[in-house]
């Protein structure tokens, strides 16, 4: 029940208006609902003042982030520096291999490479052997049809240069026949010329040493008894 605030009247708690005076009671209000929240299962994380952003991390840790990044670039430069080179030789069972695009040979582990010019034959390399034989190697594009050409070209320009004509033997290498010239140089050194002629290509060894054992060395006919063709 309700009292009417007019004339103090009472009526029952729906009535619109006072059955007395006339009195219009204030419509009620009417409360909404409360609605289900829709995180209201979610958790809410709450950052306290003392977080510190991604950004301000890396602001404070640049100084290893740098050091990082340098010593990735070092061993990057290390990787380049130490990885494949031009170099063609490899190390099969103690010995070493060189390989070319048409030929291959051992030769013994204790022979140094070294630095050495050939004008005529650009590409040209060259080892150090025993009692410092030097062996040169090329092999070249030839116009040579056959081996009398090639002793005959050899024996050609050591008369022109005054080196005395040694040994003209017959070889086999590579199960191809082979021009094997020795020279004896005017200043009382040896030369010999290994030479092979396959396909158009012409593969030259050229061993220079101070005495002919030098050059005939049982170290000297295991390699050139090592070079395959093709």
């Amino acid at each position: 029940m309700k009292k009417c605030p007019e004339c103090g009247n009472p009526s029952y708690d729906g009535a619109p208006v006072c059955g007395n005076c006339g009195y219009k009671f204030p419509k009620p209000k009417v409360k909404a609902p409360m609605q289900e929240d829709i995180f209201e299962d979610r958790p809410i994380i709450n950052k306290s003042g003392n977080e510190q952003s991604t950004l301000e991390i890396i602001k404070e840790n640049k100084i290893v982030i740098g050091a990082i990044l340098l010593i990735t670039l070092i061993v990057i430069g290390i990787i380049i520096a130490t990885g494949p080179t031009t170099d063609n030789s490899t190390k099969v069972d103690g010995l070493n291999k060189y390989t070319d695009a048409n030929a291959s040979f051992s030769y013994p582990s204790n022979w140094k490479d070294v630095n050495g010019s050939d004008e005529l034959h650009y590409g040209a390399i060259f080892f150090e052997g025993s009692n410092g034989t030097e062996i040169e190697y090329y092999n070249v594009t030839s116009e040579f049809s056959s081996i009398y050409e090639i002793n005959t070209q050899r024996i050609s320009s050591a008369q022109e240069n005054g080196d005395y004509v040694n040994t003209i033997l017959p070889l086999q290498i590579d199960g191809k026949n082979t021009s094997n010239v020795i020279l004896e140089n005017a200043d009382g050194t040896f030369t010999r010329y290994v030479s092979l002629l396959n396909n158009g290509n012409l593969y030259v060894f050229k061993i220079n040493g101070k005495t002919l054992n030098d050059t005939t060395s049982s170290e000297i006919e295991s390699v050139l008894q090592s070079v395959h063709i093709g």
